[in-house]
């Protein structure tokens, strides 16, 4: 009878010690470095803990977990039309942060869901006020005011905006034609632009060119360095159309001593030639 009496105190001793056991583990619980906890007794917030092991009355109180570290929502194809009447996709990135764990609990059920919807309708207002030059030109002016706009709203639960960008503006395929085809048109604009302005320049260098050539001397010694340029090529035949202005300058005696002018080659050629002659 002993026995059974102290076996069943063994027994009695370790089912009150496997709940003791469970109740300690129960009330103890640790908090990472990067996240806050709230301790709720009968679902109202007692207190906020750090990182850290920390104790809570065991069915009594309960915890809710807050990661503090940055987050990021991204938002891709969101559709919008701008101020004239064009469709467009955006694709942006929200980085957002928590600052007060309580609002957070309290203020919204669903932080995350929340600041992606209310991003997506102030992105189409924002948008609706460019048009879509503005809207292409402008993306860094967008983003920040899409960053202002929803951060005047999250700062009431407990959340930072730090930052929005618009990562890509997706345009539908008959605008990128168009886009490409105005493209096309100014540079070939440019072009022609580019080019009349080289052949005016060339003009007024030639008109200058001409004023300078009115003087005798200057053409003569143009003629000269175009002979000597020419006679390079010993297999070209030159025929030299003299303005009358050289001509009368040079006088008889300078165009006589113009054609006494042989190159070596045809005095070569001639000598040869009377050489023969001779032999014959």
């Amino acid at each position: 009878m002993a026995a059974v009496v102290t076996a069943m105190w063994l027994i009695g001793g370790m089912i009150a010690l496997f709940v003791a056991i469970m109740i300690l583990a129960g009330s103890i619980f640790v908090v990472n470095q990067w996240e806050k906890v709230a301790v709720l007794r009968f679902g109202r917030i007692i207190k906020i803990v750090d990182a850290g092991l920390h104790f809570k009355v065991p069915f009594i109180d309960s915890i809710r977990r807050v990661d503090f570290r940055m987050e990021t929502l991204d938002l891709r194809g969101q559709a919008a039309i701008t101020k004239d009447n064009i469709s467009v996709g955006i694709d942006a990135a929200v980085f957002m942060k928590i600052e007060d764990a309580e609002k957070v609990i309290t203020s919204v059920v669903d932080y995350r869901d929340a600041v992606s919807k209310y991003v997506q309708t102030s992105m189409r207002d924002i948008v609706g006020q460019y048009t879509l030059d503005d809207l292409l030109a402008s993306r860094e002016k967008v983003a920040k005011s899409l960053k202002e706009i929803v951060d005047e709203l999250s700062a009431s639960w407990g959340i930072d905006i730090t930052k929005a960008e618009l990562q890509e503006i997706s345009l539908p395929a008959d605008m990128k034609r168009a886009f490409a085809v105005q493209a096309e048109s100014e540079r070939e604009s440019r072009a022609i632009v580019t080019k009349a302005s080289a052949e005016l320049e060339a003009s007024e260098t030639l008109k200058q060119a001409a004023e300078n050539l009115k003087d005798p001397n200057a053409m003569q010694l143009r003629i000269l360095e175009t002979i000597k340029q020419v006679s390079k090529d010993q297999s070209n035949t030159i025929l030299i159309a003299l303005p009358l202005e050289t001509i009368q300058s040079a006088g008889a005696s300078g165009i006589a001593a113009m054609a006494s002018i042989r190159p070596r080659f045809l005095q070569g050629e001639l000598s040869k030639s009377t050489q023969n002659t001779e032999e014959t």
